[in-house]
């Protein structure tokens, strides 16, 4: 009896790892547009105020994660003078996006450092409300799906623990 009740309650924390890690996606979309959100913000006050290389703008901040490896790529893309033609594939590397939201980012990050100041403030303000948007509905996605993955996988493991005992 004992060995079943300890098999149950390794199940029943196993299970719930497994919510966790399912809900994975939403926790990455959530802080990818976040940090997306903030390099806006700042990119359009360096474009109205300092107006500094792109690069040296952007090593200015700390970024973590996807977002930070979205950074390194565009990058490298300016490195080897590919910044035109900046393509990587977005499935691969960032599955927890949605197709509209991979273009949304492809085209924000075409724009990047092209132009005059003025065009893009103005084209980078008016994206301003599009990423407040997706960032407000990855909020909402986060706590709503991933709570939900999270008590389904301990609700499964706790049924399977009363099928045992």
């Amino acid at each position: 009896m004992f060995v079943k009740f300890l098999f149950g309650v390794a199940m029943v924390a196993f299970s719930s790892f497994c919510g966790y890690f399912f809900a994975k996606k939403y926790r990455q979309r959530k802080a990818f547009f976040q940090q997306l959100k903030e390099f806006n913000e700042r990119y359009l006050s360096e474009i109205s105020y300092y107006r500094r290389p792109i690069k040296t703008f952007a090593a200015s901040y700390a970024y973590k994660g996807e977002f930070a490896q979205l950074l390194n790529i565009f990058f490298r893309s300016l490195d080897v003078g590919q910044a035109r033609t900046f393509e990587f594939d977005f499935k691969s590397e960032f599955p927890f996006l949605r197709q509209d939201e991979r273009q949304v980012i492809a085209d924000y990050f075409f724009m990047l450092g092209r132009g005059d100041s003025g065009s893009q403030k103005g084209y980078f303000s008016s994206v301003k409300d599009r990423l407040s948007a997706l960032y407000t509905e990855s909020v909402n996605d986060c706590k709503k799906y991933g709570d939900l993955y999270i008590k389904l996988g301990f609700l499964c493991g706790l049924f399977i623990l009363i099928l045992i005992i």
